[in-house]
């Protein structure tokens, strides 16, 4: 799903200046804030590093499967968020994966994770039929923000096998 399928809508004014798609010259900062995020205790796994860079590339590119925001406080980049889309037949729809949402520690408490929800939510919602996303059961600020949001618990574990 890429940015020029939807028209965006208004949350807040605030918003706007908050929320923006990312370019050329957050590259540095992406995979610096992306290497942050997977020595957290917000990942239970290791990736390859190289991925961060194929990542970019793909948003860059305008990859129709990947989204990408940058989120910024009074004209600093604050963090970034990262979503793909898959059709579910369970929900009988395209599914947006909440992928990845960092923000540096100095800005988390400023509502930068609310207001994305609340801008992601007005701009996808006609689009997606479920917004999901995972938290490790280390995370529980995080896990308590979801919640509040309305999010509710799968209650079954994910498996994988890599190629």
């Amino acid at each position: 799903m890429r940015d020029e399928d939807f028209q965006p809508v208004a949350v807040k004014r605030v918003i706007k200046d908050m929320i923006r798609n990312f370019t050329r010259q957050d590259k540095q900062f992406y995979i610096d804030c992306s290497k942050t995020f997977y020595s957290s205790s917000a990942v239970d796994h290791q990736v390859d590093e190289s991925n961060f860079a194929t990542t970019f590339d793909l948003l860059m590119k305008g990859d129709p499967g990947v989204l990408g925001y940058i989120l910024e406080c009074d004209g600093e980049r604050a963090g970034y968020f990262l979503a793909s889309f898959v059709y579910s037949n369970e929900v009988g729809g395209t599914v947006m994966l909440m992928e990845e949402l960092f923000i540096l520690p100095e800005y988390r408490g400023h509502g930068l994770a609310t207001s994305l929800f609340d801008y992601v939510k007005a701009n996808f919602s006609d689009k997606v039929r479920r917004f999901r996303l995972e938290v490790t059961k280390s995370n529980v600020r995080a896990a308590r923000l979801y919640e509040r949001m309305g999010f509710k618990i799968l209650n079954y574990s994910q498996m994988y096998i890599d190629n």
